[in-house]
């Protein structure tokens, strides 16, 4: 997950964001819920796709209804989209916003899982030899600045975030790296001159720079340009006639985010990856490669999973354990594929360098996934004891996150990087966080030999947060 996880909470109808920064409020341009189908069903003449009613495949219409409703009032601030697909048929397509359905949308570093996707093809083909092909191999004619770690920067270093190269755009100072490298007038160069700071596939970090030496690399093994490849082998089979690049001063063009999609075709691209890379009966990628590319290979500095530029993680619905994998792009545009429940869902916003980037979790857990499962039982939750009261209070930490628990009017009260969150016992060891955005969490609580409060572990988002006591 880019950034840090930002943690909201409703006061009066309205979700504030309780982090770097307040989104503006949303102007939608559809009617009052009570004047709409209840979670209509899609219409249009694009005869590629299957529609048909959230019901005819065993979707629950209120969770959806109440999902809507929520985005006209602004309960979710500046989402642009939400297309659902399940069972290979388009059952939702909602705008909001003044957006529509042929209007393009960057997607972001979403568009880094549609270079992964591409590298597989190029890899199927033969045009790579395969993942643990050295980088430099390829930049043979120019200087590195990599040392004696050369030899261990590979395709799969790449693929993975864990290049090793002194670049991380999670840092403190966010998307410095990537700044730097669109000042520059050759990104490739820009990229090979970076020092190494850990050696490589031992490290994980944010560094979108290195995508460029994968697209030089594609170019090179195929002898076509990204878009041309990319347009031959994996647009015009799945019907994708409209699609933008980002590209670098030297004309290449960038697999790491800043392109533009509809969210159609967005769609039309997680279906694939959730057919295992067939479409229409014609195969696109191997089920090899899209089973390797989005398995758990690194992990972020918050515990979440990351594959091959693909992120991946898993959530607990009442007995139930959903893992899945998405594309996730800057401000809220995410292609997610869950495959237990046969799903697709595609989001787009314009929540840009905010933490409300990561409201789609919450459609998700909170509305989207329960419209799918049966109903979860009902929470029941516990007075705190005494010997609780004394011994959980106090400040655990997850890198910059931190929670701090106190005691209040005889009860407990949660407060995440300073902001207040409800914090309510579901047993001795077990907690429950009800969130409206991010979705609603739960967690337990690890303790010593002797009994004492040494951790908090909280599966937030599709991933588990592990807190450590600070005090």
């Amino acid at each position: 997950m880019r950034g840090n996880l930002g943690f909201y909470r409703q006061s009066t109808g309205r979700f504030l964001l309780f982090g770097l920064m307040a989104a503006l409020g949303l102007v939608c341009i559809l009617g009052p819920l009570a004047n709409r189908p209840a979670a209509a069903s899609p219409s249009g003449t694009d005869i590629s796709w299957v529609i048909a009613s959230p019901s005819e495949v065993g979707l629950k219409a209120a969770p959806l209804n109440a999902m809507v409703k929520a985005i006209e009032q602004g309960d979710y601030q500046k989402i642009h989209a939400v297309l659902l697909v399940r069972g290979g048929r388009l059952v939702l397509e909602e705008y909001f916003g003044g957006y529509s359905r042929e209007k393009l949308h960057p997607i972001r570093s979403a568009t880094k899982s549609i270079g992964s996707v591409l590298v597989g093809i190029a890899m199927d083909k033969g045009l790579i030899p395969g993942v643990d092909e050295p980088v430099w191999r390829y930049f043979k004619e120019q200087t590195l600045a990599w040392g004696d770690q050369a030899g261990a920067l590979t395709i799969k270093s790449l693929l993975t975030m864990t290049s090793g190269l002194d670049c991380d755009d999670h840092s403190d100072d966010s998307f410095k790296c990537e700044r730097g490298m669109r000042r520059a007038k050759d990104w490739v160069d820009f990229t090979l001159d970076l020092p190494m700071a850990y050696r490589p596939g031992e490290h994980w970090a944010y560094n979108s720079a290195t995508l460029i030496l994968l697209s030089e690399i594609l170019s090179q093994t195929s002898g076509l340009s990204v878009p041309r490849f990319a347009e031959r082998y994996l647009f015009e089979p799945l019907g994708i006639t409209k699609f933008k690049w980002c590209f670098s001063p030297k004309g290449r063009a960038w697999m790491a985010g800043s392109a533009l999609m509809r969210p159609r075709d967005m769609a039309r691209f997680g279906l694939m990856c959730l057919n295992k890379g067939v479409w229409n009966n014609h195969r696109i990628v191997s089920q090899k490669w899209l089973a390797e590319s989005t398995r758990h290979h690194a992990q972020s500095e918050f515990g979440m999973e990351y594959g091959y530029l693909w992120w991946r993680g898993r959530h607990i619905m009442g007995d139930r354990s959903l893992e899945a994998f998405w594309a996730e792009g800057n401000g809220g545009q995410v292609i997610f594929v869950c495959p237990a429940l046969d799903l697709v869902a595609v989001f787009t916003a314009g929540n840009y360098n905010s933490l409300l980037e990561f409201q789609f979790m919450g459609l998700l857990i909170n509305h989207i996934l329960p419209a799918m499962l049966p109903p979860s039982p009902q929470r029941t939750f516990i007075d705190p004891d005494n010997e609780t009261l004394v011994a959980l209070p106090g400040s655990y930490r997850c890198h910059r996150l931190h929670f701090h628990i106190s005691v209040e009017d005889g009860h407990l009260a949660g407060r995440l990087n300073e902001q207040t969150v409800p914090f309510l016992l579901e047993g001795s060891d077990r907690f429950f966080i009800p969130n409206p955005v991010l979705g609603d969490m739960t967690g337990r609580i690890v303790r010593d030999a002797n009994g004492r409060p040494i951790k908090l572990i909280i599966n937030a988002a599709f991933s588990e947060l592990q807190f450590c006591r600070a005090n």
